[in-house]
């Protein structure tokens, strides 16, 4: 017979209790993962826009797929069915306050890219589709 002291048999217990969480919550998982809430629609303008979103450093204000920071600028995840590529090549060329539902305590400075950069960088940001409970990509009004 098993002689423990009655921490051991707590720690013992407990551990179990753990395991068998995780199976649980595993299987649950497995099972039925999360829904999808977001797409990416890659082509070959936006796999180079996404090369300009990174060598801008665009990451450390705004957060798009779980990476960056959201604390400077709004997350991007979306954004594409929420604003048309007119819409961001402007916005990009000429921030203005405003167009978030929060505040935020820096402005964004104007983008330098050439006009075909520029368009590229959009186009990417198009891309970030949200995406509906039937899996229907959400366009832009």
């Amino acid at each position: 017979m098993l002689k423990l002291n009655m921490g051991e048999w707590i720690v013992l217990v407990g551990s179990v209790l753990i395991i068998i969480f995780s199976i649980v919550v595993g299987t649950i998982i497995y099972k039925k993962p999360p829904p999808v809430r977001f797409t990416y629609q890659e082509t070959s303008d936006t796999i180079l826009g996404e090369a300009f979103y990174r060598s801008q450093g665009c990451a450390a204000c705004h957060e798009l797929f779980g990476n960056g920071t959201a604390v400077f600028g709004p997350g991007l995840d979306g954004i594409g069915s929420r604003r048309t590529v007119g819409w961001l090549t402007d916005y990009l060329q000429n921030p203005r306050p405003g167009v978030s539902d929060r505040p935020y305590k820096l402005k964004m400075e104007p983008v330098e890219l050439q006009q075909q950069e520029l368009h590229r960088l959009a186009q990417y940001l198009s891309a970030l589709k949200e995406v509906d409970l039937q899996g229907n990509i959400i366009e832009p009004e």
